[in-house]
């Protein structure tokens, strides 16, 4: 999902700013990721149901299903998160440790950023851009702690300016004393219009000892060893990682904890099956025992799970969703629904072997499939992958006319496969009912294609000859 960080980059983005200090403006490292983690990516949840292949008999369409697939926002909102839409989006967490003394407990506020929500101006070879976070943590009318910090950014090329998947990750932590706060989270792009902005109601319980942590998602993390220590990791604000290549790293602290005690770490696929289980056993001698539980990426499937750990009686600690994606933009319920959502892109044998392949054997096909069909393995995106789920997208919203979703539709399944036509002419368009003509035409692949509606209710199909000329165009295609 990302690329390993060199030394500089650690330390650079782990480290932070202290509340009370004045504001300053520093460099913040932009952390390169692959578009295949994906976000993504989107509905995840298991409303999601079966796709209907153009053609065959179709079943009842949820129209809010396709929409969920392209705003992986609310998803991340159903998982607990902070999550803001808008040209400048923001996805987010706050999670719980404690703090150097007992009536302190620090939050760990950690949000991802995409490039293209910030200006860019040119600054040298390079280019640059500021944001501000502002945090207030609020009790009824009474400012408690607030926190405002300037950050810069640097990237090498403007191609990275335009990039929309996670790519800027801000952490800060703040001490507050335990109770109910009312948190406001404002981030501003400083040299533009762009800003996002989210309300979060927190409660901040005290973690004096015997007590446990939450478990926060993470991409590094080098565990405490004194409550005196700030917390050293780098968080992971989207609980996601990338289908078939990322593990799934959580970082968890336990203080004081009776000597024996035993606690279990397990997590769960959509369907509630438990792919992973292990056991930890904190050193009761440590006031601060930190442990970074490591799951491999061949036990999950595509979808939300759930990370649970609990004590060897059974007694639930905590409970933390984590999104298996391939990427940030696009969210799958499933793997089925993955398979449904690709049926115009690769080769039908291709698809065929992916959906046929075990549960063990999926992560790997996936991998496999994904750098056949990436034209440029240089890049971290894969852009065949980005081009037609833009096109499904856009599909989506242009042929919803014909009461079933878009991307189903058999303009949009040409759509998809082949692109914008260069000229439409719309036989009688101010007529609708059957016997409606509609023409495509395709002059690089010197292609003409009619959608007739025979039945009257606006359904435009092609016809046989045009299906047959449209297929030796997608199978030259494929076979390029």
């Amino acid at each position: 999902m990302r690329k390993r960080l060199d030394a500089h980059e650690r330390r650079s983005v782990a480290c932070q700013h202290r509340p009370g200090q004045p504001t300053t403006r520093r460099e913040a490292p932009t952390l390169r990721r692959p578009s295949h983690y994906l976000t993504l990516l989107a509905a995840l949840v298991t409303a999601c149901g079966t796709w209907t292949r153009v053609g065959a008999p179709e079943g009842p369409a949820d129209a809010n299903q396709i929409a969920r697939v392209f705003d992986p926002t609310a998803v991340f909102r159903q998982m607990g998160l902070i999550a803001v839409g808008g040209p400048l989006s923001m996805v987010g967490s706050m999670r719980l440790m404690a703090g150097p003394s007992p009536d302190t407990t620090l939050v760990l506020v950690a949000l991802s950023l995409h490039n293209r929500g910030l200006t860019f101006r040119r600054d040298g070879n390079e280019f640059a851009a500021e944001y501000r976070v502002e945090l207030a943590f609020r009790r009824g009318t009474e400012m408690i702690r607030q926190v405002v910090r300037d950050e810069r950014i640097r990237v090498s090329s403007f191609r990275e300016t335009l990039r929309t998947e996670e790519s800027v990750i801000f952490q800060q932590v703040v001490p507050v004393r335990a109770g109910d706060y009312v948190v406001d989270v404002v981030v501003r792009d400083r040299n533009g219009p762009n800003s996002a902005r989210s309300q979060v109601t927190l409660g901040v319980p005290g973690l004096a000892p015997p007590a446990v942590s939450a478990a926060v998602a993470v991409y590094e993390a080098t565990p405490r060893t004194t409550l005196a220590a700030p917390p050293t990791l780098i968080a992971n604000p989207r609980n996601a990682v990338a289908y078939g290549k990322d593990s799934v790293k959580f970082y968890i602290e336990a203080y004081g904890l009776p000597a024996g005690s035993v606690l279990t770490v397990e997590a769960a696929d959509p369907g509630g099956r438990t792919v992973f289980q292990d056991t930890l056993q904190p050193d009761a001698a440590r006031a601060v025992d930190g442990r970074v539980i490591v799951v491999p990426p061949g036990r999950f499937s595509i979808g939300r799970h759930e990370l649970r750990v609990t004590t060897a009686s059974g007694g639930n600690l905590a409970t933390v969703p984590f999104l298996v994606a391939f990427s940030d933009l696009w969210a799958i319920a499933n793997f089925e629904d993955m398979i449904s959502l690709l049926r115009y892109l690769p080769p039908a044998d291709t698809l065929r072997t992916l959906s046929s392949a075990s549960p063990e054997e999926r992560a790997a096909g996936w991998q496999a499939f994904w750098r056949a069909s990436d034209p440029n393995p240089a890049t971290p995106e894969n852009e065949a992958l980005d081009r037609y789920f833009a096109r499904v997208q856009l599909a989506n919203e242009r042929f919803r006319d014909e009461g079933v979703p878009g991307w189903l539709t058999e303009r949009g399944e040409v759509f998809i496969t082949i692109g914008e036509p260069t000229n439409i002419i719309d036989q009688n368009p101010e007529v609708q009912g059957r016997g409606r003509v509609m023409y495509w035409t395709y002059d690089e692949y010197r292609l003409q294609l009619a959608f007739v509606d025979e039945t009257g209710f606006g359904r435009m199909r092609l016809t046989p000859r045009s299906r047959a000329e449209y297929l030796v165009v997608v199978n030259r295609l494929r076979r390029q």
